[in-house]
């Protein structure tokens, strides 16, 4: 027996290819895949959006710093303030063969500029885009409805799909065979589970021959998934899980996630959250700072504000709330509420970083004023059919400032306003404010502006607002150029160890 074993493996070895590499696969665990599969319009923000970035590109980009940089677009230029042209790299195909031309990337602004694309979550980002042309191969016209100086930045979000099989298989066709310019392409993309081959033929050809993109819904799951060695990298897991993973040779990496965390406010009902009082009363009650000192590793630091200090729009001028529960308690007695009131609340726990244990705290500190917090729990496919849909049964929920993918703070103030399919808080004397900000097409006047809106939702604050959420990613030590940025990981630069 023995000696028919030593025979099979010298059969083996001999039909090896002499010098052939092992395989190089990398796996990926995160709370949710797209809810939308592989419609590249489906979602904008990691974790959601990962595997995406794996297949599509954008026309431009935005760095960690919050700078704009070219993609595929090489060099714009605004010709009046209508008007814009982009020229594009040339030599750049999709995965399929086509090219990445002028043309296709028309006929996905299109999409959006004759109202079938209205129903794409990205859709708001280019909801000012009245139509596109191609003037040859390598030169794009956007024509906007009104001025806005930050489209280029805009754009960064809008990831180009392959026109023909778009046209060819429809959006939901299309979703389950995605086709892009991106380093690898898809051949699974499932609800658990998004397989991903290396396209050697992309303009940024990757290093790693596959990946693999598994949904785990657990944090704790995760990070046993980088000890046991099932998974490379694990996104958004605990700051303290980072002994753990040293021992098993992982570490933690933090990443810009761009997004302030928050406990969002459903301020268009007769709730107590429909005084202002009482909403700035929160805000005091939470003791932020130790909070992130104990379950956030001291990763972060407080934020009063909509904007991370990456993003157009940040005013530094803004502070956080201090913690104040003596403040809390008066004003809640100014509103009418001396005694609390009862704050049912929304959440997903296991979604991001530590997020169970620091929600139980903000219910402990605002019990501490008289605010009786309690959590309905539902997974992370159904909160975002919420935030899209609206259903929510509390009167708060977890949710965000998401500044992406443009880092342009007026993206989130939309959301947070009327002007959101379903929204939770609406004054309608800020939309003015807001869409005036977007057509202001001197740079630093736009800057101003959208400063100011920043100042005034800080002021009425629509939300309990917590910190700029870092986003902590575990990562296998075989793992090597893992550098994530704002909505992009350069799955083109990343390696792994033989």
């Amino acid at each position: 027996m023995r000696s028919l074993v030593r025979l099979a493996i010298l059969i083996l070895f001999i039909a090896a290819p002499v010098g052939a590499a092992a395989e190089k696969i990398m796996r990926i665990g995160l709370v949710s895949l797209p809810q939308d599969l592989g419609n590249p319009y489906g979602s904008y923000t990691i974790p959601t959006v990962t595997p995406g970035l794996a297949v599509f590109d954008s026309l431009t980009v935005v760095d960690i710093e919050g700078t704009l940089q070219p993609w595929i677009a090489e060099r714009w230029e605004s010709i009046d303030p209508l008007t814009w042209h982009f020229t594009l790299k040339p030599n750049v195909t999709f995965s399929n063969g086509e090219p990445f031309d002028a043309a296709a990337a028309a006929a996905a602004l299109n999409y959006f500029a004759s109202g079938d694309g209205l129903i794409e979550v990205v859709a708001q980002s280019v909801i000012d885009v009245a139509s596109a042309r191609a003037i040859d191969p390598l030169v794009l016209e956007v024509k906007t409805k009104a001025p806005n100086i930050l489209l280029p930045r805009r754009l960064s979000g809008i990831r180009i799909p392959a026109p023909g099989p778009w046209a060819e298989l429809g959006r939901r066709g299309f979703a389950q065979a995605p086709v892009g310019s991106g380093p690898f392409i898809a051949t699974r993309w499932g609800t658990t589970q998004v397989d991903l081959i290396a396209n050697t033929n992309s303009w940024r050809a990757p290093k790693l021959d596959r990946i693999e993109v598994k949904a785990v819904p657990e944090i704790t799951t995760r990070v046993q998934g980088l000890i046991t060695g099932a998974l490379d990298i694990a996104l958004d897991i605990g700051p303290d899980d980072g002994p753990i993973l040293e021992t098993a040779g992982a570490q933690l990496n933090i990443r810009p996630s761009g997004r302030v965390q928050l406990l969002t406010f459903m301020s268009i009902g007769d709730s107590p959250l429909a005084d202002v009082r009482v909403r700035q009363a929160l805000n005091y009650a939470v003791n932020k700072q130790q909070i992130i000192d104990i379950l956030l590793g001291g990763a972060t630091e407080p934020s009063g504000q909509a904007a991370v200090k990456a993003s157009f729009g940040y005013n530094p001028d803004v502070p956080a709330y201090p913690y104040d529960p003596d403040k809390a308690r008066a004003l809640l007695a100014e509103a009418g509420y001396p005694d609390g009131f009862d704050l049912p609340a929304d959440m997903t726990p296991g979604a991001m970083a530590g997020d169970g244990a620091w929600y139980l705290q903000i219910a402990n500190n605002l019990a501490d004023v008289g605010v009786r917090v309690t959590y309905q729990s539902y997974p992370f496919t159904m909160h975002i059919r919420k935030i899209r849909q609206g259903g929510w049964k509390g009167d708060a929920f977890g949710m965000d400032f998401n500044n992406l993918p443009s880092l342009d703070v007026l993206w989130p103030l939309r959301i947070h306003s009327c002007l959101w399919a379903a929204p939770w808080h609406c004054r309608p004397e800020w939309v003015p404010l807001i869409e005036d900000a977007e057509q202001e097409f001197d740079l630093e006047e736009r800057r101003r502006k959208t400063q100011a809106l920043v100042q005034l939702y800080h002021d009425e604050p629509t939300s309990l607002y917590l910190w700029e959420m870092p986003g902590v990613d575990g990562v296998s030590d075989r793992v090597l150029n893992y550098q994530p940025r704002h909505a992009f990981i350069n799955f083109h630069e990343i390696d792994v160890k033989d």
